[in-house]
């Protein structure tokens, strides 16, 4: 059996795609299930036209099953339901409004909150913080609304509004995140506190913060728990990423995967929660694993071809 995953940046430009995607391949080989992928780069303005492509390309080759990573919960809905009236099962990671076979969603808004109580377990109350938003898509959308609600509620100054354009890494790579907090930075030039929503902005933050001179102004937590974010806790130029187990989360799509078509379960639309996972902290960055470390990383299959 093989499936075809229709991922949404290029391999190498998002290490959090690349390992979730390692993840979900490694449970789907435990499982005798070969993985294919085909990339819509979702920063394409014609990124629906592309998924749509994709999954007729799918339906074409023969495939057992179609895995998205849901960024609109409304598309791709006209391919995906051409693809269930063919037969064929449809997994998604996160979950659209429209019918699939399984979901695996994420505690997105509880990353939020977390992070930003961390972050105020180390400010004084009421200090100026400021947050680094993300794209228009359903989990970095939760996840920011988390932050948000996290940061008031903690009795913080919240600075600025994250879901205005300035303010935001719509690209989601780390230089989209340099030319937010670029803009952010001119724009308060004081802040105790910071949170980029992800590591990818983090990364891009920081070199912005030390273009700008304001290196150690600003305590600053993001999420993933990427490989370099944690570099960035242990050198003392961040102070903490959510750790979200990635390789985890393309796990536990494997496994719906495998229980539709290994084991003929009716699975009936079922929504299954990924694990909250833990704050990686200057104190127990030493039990960090890396994600390379964490699944095998061998080489994904492009394309459907033989």
């Amino acid at each position: 059996m093989r499936v075809l995953y229709v991922n949404v940046m290029e391999y190498g430009a998002h290490p959090g795609l690349d390992a979730l995607a390692h993840g979900l391949a490694d449970r789907l080989r435990q499982s005798g299930i070969e993985l294919r992928t085909l990339t819509v780069d979702v920063r394409r303005a014609d990124w629906i036209e592309g998924q749509n492509r994709a999954i007729q390309r799918g339906i074409e080759a023969g495939v057992d099953g179609l895995i998205l990573y849901v960024l609109d919960p409304l598309q791709p809905a006209g391919a995906v339901e051409a693809a269930r009236q063919q037969g064929l099962p449809v997994f998604t990671f996160e979950r659209p409004r429209y019918p699939v076979t399984a979901s695996l969603v994420y505690p997105n808004f509880n990353h939020g909150v977390y992070m930003a109580e961390y972050l105020a377990s180390l400010l004084p109350a009421a200090a100026q913080v400021a947050v680094i938003g993300g794209p228009e898509v359903i989990d970095d959308i939760e996840l920011v609304m988390g932050i948000v609600h996290g940061v008031k509620h903690s009795g913080l100054t919240l600075m600025n509004d994250p879901f205005e354009a300035r303010y935001r890494n719509l690209e989601d790579v780390a230089e989209g995140g340099r030319q937010a907090a670029r803009r952010l930075l001119a724009d308060f030039s004081s802040l105790a506190g910071l949170i980029p929503f992800n590591d990818e902005t983090l990364l891009g933050t920081l070199d912005a913060i030390e273009e700008a001179g304001r290196a150690g102004e600003m305590k600053m937590v993001s999420r993933n728990g990427s490989p370099k974010a944690v570099e960035a806790v242990v050198a003392g130029r961040s102070h903490g990423t959510w750790d979200i187990e990635i390789t985890n989360i393309g796990a536990a799509v494997g496994d719906l995967v495998a229980r539709a078509l290994v084991d003929g379960e009716d699975l009936g639309g079922e929504s299954r929660i990924a694990g909250l996972g833990r704050l990686i902290t200057p104190h127990n960055a030493h039990t960090y694993q890396p994600w390379t470390q964490r699944v095998p990383y061998t080489p994904l299959r492009e394309g459907l071809n033989p």
